[in-house]
């Protein structure tokens, strides 16, 4: 065998050399300092600009650098396979600017010490997220030096903008839930919660690529419930693993997470649906005070429970955007990439 073995090539290699190219156009416009923070947060995991430390194809290939401005393109070229790319990649950078701008602002309204937030601070963040908002807008309103009509160009701004007070309502009622008691809260509350945060942000990826395609009403429908069942799916998902693995670093003598924690769920009341299932089982975590053996090993019992719990409802919705996606695929079959994205097998 050859000792000039070759790393396998991402199926979103090309695509995502596109796409990279129109985002740093559109930031070239920026301030050099501004532009350097805003760099910074598309270089985070999972971002556009992320490169992994030894220079190697992702490992994860259904998860790829850039997937959100990757499924709005692909979705896209699923409708329209002569699609301009110019059009394609503008509407899914506004993906990509609109999502990198909640995620940090997520960050900092849930106090999280991630490594974007370590180093810009709470402050340049919120800049950074600010300028990420009007950059996605900046993005969609490009297209009129390509001549898309308007009338194209004005539906996607108004898409983004209802995906914005849905994202931005479901995180405010995420934030008022951690006054309340995890038990005063249903699981109907948290599903509706993660649709208006997880699922708006999925459904907007999708919807925006089969708007910008030309699709047909019944088409952007379709691909608009994919996408929302499909973020409802991850966010119960993570939900689940984040508390999974949060737990592995609960302070075994205050049943409370350990310093360091990046994740701050916990310590914060967050009511994510694990700990509102674990509830109606026991006295919820959050509770700062002294515990017996008992009544820890209690607790976490009541929480791993309501993980699986969670987990499989979680499996529920993917299961059923998968039957959406099975229907679609009959009448005009998926691209590979778009496939592997969407983790339809």
């Amino acid at each position: 065998m050859s000792d000039d073995t070759q790393l396998p090539v991402s199926p979103f290699a090309a695509r995502q050399q596109v796409l990279r190219e129109r985002l740093h156009l559109l930031i070239s416009m920026l301030h050099p300092a501004l532009r350097v923070d805003v760099e910074r947060a598309f270089a985070e995991r999972g971002k556009l600009l992320f490169q992994s430390p030894n220079d190697s194809s992702d490992t994860d290939a259904g998860n790829p650098p850039g997937s959100w401005p990757l499924l709005t393109m692909l979705v896209a070229q699923h409708f329209s396979p002569g699609i301009d790319t110019t059009l394609a990649a503008s509407v899914a950078i506004a993906t990509e600017c609109f999502v990198c701008a909640l995620d940090l602002l997520d960050d900092v309204e849930d106090e999280d010490r991630t490594a974007v937030i370590g180093e810009l601070g709470a402050a340049r963040a919120l800049n950074v997220s600010t300028t990420l908002l009007a950059l996605a807008q900046r993005a969609i309103l490009s297209l009129t030096l390509l001549h898309i009509d308007a009338q194209l160009i004005l539906r996607l701004l108004d898409t983004l903008q209802e995906s914005t007070l849905v994202a931005t309502a479901g995180q405010h009622r995420d934030l008022l839930a951690e006054r309340r008691e995890a038990s005063d809260l249903t699981r109907e509350e948290c599903v509706e919660i993660a649709a208006a945060k997880a699922g708006a942000i999925m459904r907007l990826a999708c919807l925006s690529g089969a708007i910008c395609a030309g699709a047909t009403e019944a088409e952007r429908a379709e691909f608009a419930e994919i996408g929302e069942l499909l973020g409802i799916a991850h966010q119960l998902d993570n939900d689940s693993h984040d508390l999974y693995y949060l737990l592995q670093s609960v302070d075994t003598s205050s049943g409370m997470p350990a310093e360091g924690s990046a994740k701050t769920d916990l310590a914060r009341g967050k009511k994510t649906l694990p700990v509102v299932l674990a509830s109606s089982m026991s006295t919820p975590l959050q509770e700062r005070r002294e515990l017996s053996d008992g009544e820890k090993q209690e607790y976490r019992r009541a929480l791993d429970e309501g993980i699986m719990t969670t987990w499989g409802i979680s499996l529920l919705y993917r299961e059923r955007a998968y039957d959406l996606l099975r229907a679609i695929s009959l009448r005009s079959p998926l691209a590979p990439e778009l496939s592997l994205l969407l983790g339809f097998k």
